[in-house]
């Protein structure tokens, strides 16, 4: 069985040159307000991939077992399934964590307008978009996430019936590894998109005259 790995890039923060109260320091503001928010986002990480590894360990240990020790397997699979239930709750508070952030942001909005600088204007614009995404991908993230969980579940939930056949386990084996690559999948995208921002971020930035080199 396959195990997922949620290693999200987060989003970086900057040194900045005074502006003077111009549109592009409240943007810089705004911007660096989202980086620690995200510190929260940022707490999730550590524990979900303790839990992910804690749940390998039990996993390995139930097929390590067989059914012969149906009584250990039960036992192993209420902790596994008490791992899941963990899991669900660090991913909730990673998601609160994401749309607070986002409200944050949402802020520039309304400031890149006030930028005089038209090529400017343009990129802030393009960084925004770049975000958006990123936050959409977060979104998609979490879904296939919470999916992944709902599919390990079945499968010790089945492991705790004595009757179990072989083939019904590795079906829903097979089922979760699949659901598990969509995880992956989405984790690759978040992470390649808070890439291009703290990129684009940073460019902007030097552009505007608002962080040292």
């Amino acid at each position: 069985m396959k195990k997922r790995h949620l290693a999200a890039i987060l989003l970086a923060s900057s040194t900045f040159i005074s502006a003077c109260g111009s549109p592009e320091e409240q943007i810089h503001k705004s911007l660096e307000e989202t980086v620690v928010l995200e510190k929260d986002f940022e707490k999730q990480q550590k524990p979900l991939m303790k839990l992910e590894k804690e749940e390998k360990s039990l996993f390995d240990e139930m097929m390590n077992l067989g059914m012969k020790k149906f009584d250990e397997i039960v036992s192993l699979s209420d902790k596994a399934l008490t791992n899941l239930d963990k899991r669900e709750e660090l991913l909730a508070k990673e998601e609160e964590a994401m749309a607070t952030s986002k409200k944050e942001f949402d802020k520039i909005d309304g400031l890149i307008g006030k930028l005089k600088d038209d090529q400017l204007k343009g990129k802030a614009k393009e960084l925004q978009e770049l975000m958006n995404q990123r936050y959409d991908s977060h979104k998609q993230l979490v879904k296939a996430y919470n999916e992944a969980i709902k599919q390990d579940r079945k499968v010790y939930e089945l492991m705790k019936d004595k009757e179990l056949k072989l083939e019904t386990l590795e079906s829903q084996i097979e089922s979760a590894n699949q659901v598990q690559e969509d995880v992956q999948a989405a984790n690759e995208l978040f992470n390649k998109l808070t890439d291009q921002f703290n990129e684009g971020k940073e460019k902007l930035y030097k552009e505007a005259g608002i962080i040292s080199d």
